[in-house]
């Protein structure tokens, strides 16, 4: 399955490697959100350009600030912590080490599955456990599936949209999707829909047009 990522999606991918779906490595949420910091750290002390950007993607004080002021920034540690929280759906670091339980590992697939375009795989993951298809994620944001399919306010390097994506989302609704389930995201809470008009992604992979068409059935 053809799947479009935006360039620094995929370097934000080969920046972490295996690191980002280590989830059965770590016994709590707020441990693999530690080692992702720690290793965002390694990159911006390096002055990776990618790391920056990730930085400027999602640390609220740095919202926005090209790659050569950040380079000047005096970015610290705790300034990679930040930009892992907000990423994440979380207002500041103190609030992710609260977060001590384990992965929901069949969602952390389901999400997978989604973004690669594997409908067999996902219906086959969906039969085996219903409930999956409105389980919220259980990072600070808390989205669902068809959040994950609109590449907006979601963890940078998931931001990937396969050529069947309106497909995938007329199964989900199909199987039971709340349309009207929200996410926490942007000082607010918005549904996949309502996120869907300000997502750069889809458009750029072409398919913004049908993937409207397959919300718009389920909210009209």
């Amino acid at each position: 399955m053809e799947v479009y990522q935006h360039e620094i999606v995929s370097s934000i991918n080969a920046m972490y490697g295996d690191l980002l779906r280590s989830w059965k490595q770590y016994d709590t949420v707020a441990e693999h959100l530690q080692a992702l910091s720690v290793r965002l750290w390694e990159e911006v002390s390096q002055g990776n350009p990618t790391a920056l950007q990730e930085v400027r993607n999602y640390h609220w004080s740095h919202l926005g600030q090209t790659v050569e002021v950040l380079k000047n920034a005096g970015l610290t540690e705790a300034d990679c912590r930040q930009t892992i929280a907000n990423e994440y759906g979380y207002r500041r670091w103190s609030e992710v080490s609260h977060v001590r339980y384990p992965y929901h590992i069949s969602f952390e697939n389901a999400v997978e599955l989604l973004l690669q375009g594997d409908e067999p795989g996902l219906r086959e993951l969906l039969n085996g456990d219903p409930g999956l298809i409105n389980q919220k994620s259980q990072y600070g944001h808390r989205a669902t599936l068809l959040h994950y399919a609109v590449s907006n306010g979601v963890e940078l390097w998931r931001q990937s949209v396969p050529a069947n994506l309106p497909q995938m989302v007329e199964f989900l609704l199909e199987r039971g999707a709340n349309p009207r389930a929200k996410m926490k995201v942007y000082n607010g809470e918005y549904t996949a829909s309502e996120l869907l008009m300000s997502s750069e992604h889809p458009r750029k992979a072409g398919i913004l047009p049908a993937l409207r068409d397959a919300f718009s059935k389920a909210v009209s």
